[in-house]
């Protein structure tokens, strides 16, 4: 009977303490709360980062069954800055922890969180230890502030009651309190180790969990000392339970590390017969991580690489993991439609169309479910939102598929879906997204639109020119367009140009003499007292196009100035005909540009003598590279890639050569 009231006295001290230290912000009623009650959460957002907010959401975090669950909170105003929610606690809640949030602020409580211990219940103690150890935050769901870490030591201390009150838990927590019994004396807990493997390996019929975390304790003890006892009771755990979790692994790598095709296909299909995927939803191994979905894409990558068949990875989609959904969407649909588009290589868009119509759905499905390896992690509307943000590329790409098969409610589908991450911030969007608009018919809100995407300099020349059109027919003067555009875009530019211009170098540059394709050569020598800029490029480069638009609108607004000469240096091409490729390309596109041909290195035989000498002396690699140099033959600024926005590369150089051309005077 003393035991018994020990027990009640130290769990109400222990919750009275979490409440006393919140100083109010954080209640919950009852204050005692049982698992699988309803509760009232209020959050007093009064001296906290939130206390300006209009909205609070959040997440709380329980720790039930000694697994993790985030649910996400929806809270109303009560007044005075306080925010309620009705939550039922899950039916093993032994501990909560709430983060509250408001667009991009977070409160999470600092040093204290926002946390409660549920008297009753298993687990209790080793949620509050667990969450707040800087050791084990890879078995939580939720980084606290680096305030509210604890000592190794305490976190042993809250492990230790845990036994205390609930030996019963000793099965649970046995790895994590050998991990941190190490870690905490830097000494080897061989012995420690061997006692609790032995007698968690005793019980009858352990899940998955525990199993795992035997694996993992053995993870810990040093080799090849301690080989003999691993070996054996990795033996016992195969052969107790030979569809277990490390049968599961071992079969993961010798899968992976199998090196014929035809022998992996058929070992494939008998793991899936013996491992089906539904058996294994509540662990997620490291060698699972690491290894089965390389080892599933070295089937489905290689049917296509050997066969030219695609049905086996379309034929999968609803068995992979998300990442490799993302990554077929990528790989089957995404590459071959860019390249299609940028002209490097023809392909056949309904038989692209046919695989996003398998992909893309799937991947929005998903978007319904935590995946395993989150599902202690994130929230449903924190996967939601990361699934968004991975998956907005491939969502563009389908909405434009679907566009070209004049799809267009579909496509407008795809387009509102991914317009909040978008964020004006991607000039393709813009232009698509304005076109849809337009398309419907609502021509104040595509030009409000495009309006947007010009203060943003996110607009291509296509959206320039729409706007322009749009412009006038609001019964404006086609000659003030100039300074309209101009004045949209000019709190953007001046932020930008400061930036630009203090980026700015002077180096000396070795000169340079290049086949040109209007005839002749051209030698950066005769140069002298002209602003010159090289944009170094190559057909089969998808971003060296894409960025073309834009030094295309550069070239325009130059093109009367004979002191600002553009040359185009297409550099690392491989195939014969390169030359008449590029002319084909230039010419389609109705570029007016001067090609230089790199010439061929004499150490390596490549067509990259110009591009190797300047990479190598000022440290850069890939294209597409920008280079200006100035009147006096000095190197004055460097670009390397593209991101995305015609008009803003334009005015990059704008920037640099306006700057460059006062500089003189």
């Amino acid at each position: 009977m003393k035991k018994i009231k020990l027990v009640l006295f130290f769990f109400s001290i222990t919750t009275a303490l979490l409440a006393q230290t919140a100083e109010q912000k954080f209640l919950l009623t009852p204050e005692h709360p049982n698992a699988g009650e309803e509760i009232t959460i209020t959050y007093n957002a009064a001296d906290t980062p939130l206390a300006n907010a209009k909205y609070v959401d959040g997440v709380m975090y329980t720790y039930d069954n000694f697994k993790w669950h985030a649910d996400d909170i929806t809270l109303k105003s009560a007044g005075n800055k306080k925010w309620e929610a009705k939550m039922k606690l899950s039916s093993k809640a032994a501990f909560i922890n709430c983060v509250f949030k408001s667009d991009t602020i977070v409160d999470n409580g600092g040093k204290m969180t926002y946390s409660w211990i549920l008297e009753k219940s298993l687990g209790a103690y080793i949620g509050w230890g667990f969450l707040r150890s800087p050791d084990l935050q890879d078995q939580v769901p939720y980084k606290v502030h680096d305030s509210a870490y604890i000592k190794k030591e305490v976190s042993l201390f809250w492990i230790n009651n845990e036994l205390k009150y609930h030996p019963e838990s000793r099965t649970h927590v046995f790895y994590e309190g050998v991990k941190l019994k190490q870690l905490e004396t830097g000494e080897d807990q061989a012995k420690l180790a061997k006692r609790e493997i032995r007698n968690v390996l005793g019980e009858k019929n352990l899940d998955n969990t525990t199993q795992y975390n035997i694996q993992k304790t053995l993870n810990l003890l040093a080799q090849p000392a301690h080989k003999a006892f691993v070996d054996s009771v990795q033996t016992v755990l195969v052969t107790k339970y030979p569809f277990g979790v490390l049968a599961r692994d071992k079969q993961i790598q010798d899968l992976f590390r199998e090196a014929d095709f035809d022998k992996k296909v058929k070992a494939y299909a008998a793991f899936e017969k013996n491992f089906p995927q539904e058996k294994y939803q509540d662990v997620y191994t490291d060698i699972e991580a690491l290894y089965y979905d390389k080892m599933f894409k070295g089937i489905a990558y290689n049917y296509i690489v050997k066969n030219k068949d695609y049905s086996y990875s379309i034929n999968s989609v609803k068995k992979v993991s998300y990442g490799i959904l993302l990554d077929y969407a990528w790989h089957l649909v995404s590459i071959p439609f860019d390249r299609d588009q940028d002209g490097i290589e023809k392909t056949n868009l309904e038989t692209l169309k046919k695989y996003a119509d398998a992909i893309v759905p799937e991947l929005e499905y998903r978007e319904s479910f935590v995946p395993k390896d989150y599902v202690q992690k994130l929230s449903l509307k924190e996967w939601q939102a990361q699934c968004l943000n991975y998956g907005k590329r491939e969502f563009f790409t389908y909405a434009k598929l679907l566009e070209i098969f004049k799809n267009y409610e579909a496509s407008k589908k795809y387009l509102e879906k991914i317009r909040p991450v978008m964020k004006y911030e991607d000039a393709s969007f813009n232009e698509v997204y304005s076109r849809m608009l337009l398309r419907e018919g609502s021509s104040a809100e595509g030009k409000a639109y495009l309006e947007s995407a010009a203060r943003a300099n996110k607009i291509t020349p296509a959206s320039i020119t729409t706007l322009k059109e749009l412009f006038v027919k609001n019964g404006k003067k086609e000659t003030e367009f100039e300074e309209y555009l101009h004045a949209l875009k000019s709190d953007t530019n001046e932020v930008h140009k400061k930036k630009l211009i203090a980026e700015l170098i002077n180096l000396p540059i070795a000169g340079f003499e290049m086949e040109s394709s209007r005839g002749g050569k051209v030698k950066l020598a005769d140069q002298k007292g002209k602003i010159v800029v090289l944009d170094f490029w190559a057909m089969w480069c998808g971003p060296c196009k894409n960025a073309m638009p834009g030094m295309n609108m550069a070239v325009n607004k130059y093109k009367e100035d004979q002191n600002v000469k553009f040359y185009f240096v297409d550099t690392m091409e491989y195939i014969k005909d390169f030359k008449a490729q590029t002319q084909a390309f230039i010419k389609e596109k109705g570029f007016d540009f001067t090609i230089l041909y790199d010439s061929k290195n004499p150490k390596t035989g490549k067509l990259d003598a110009v591009y190797d000498q300047y990479s190598k002396a000022f440290h850069f690699s890939g294209i597409p590279e920008k280079m200006i140099i100035d009147q006096n033959g000095n190197l004055r600024w460097l670009s390397n890639g593209y991101f995305g926005s015609p008009s803003e590369l334009a005015d990059e150089i704008s920037i640099i050569v306006e700057h460059l051309k006062a500089e003189k005077k």
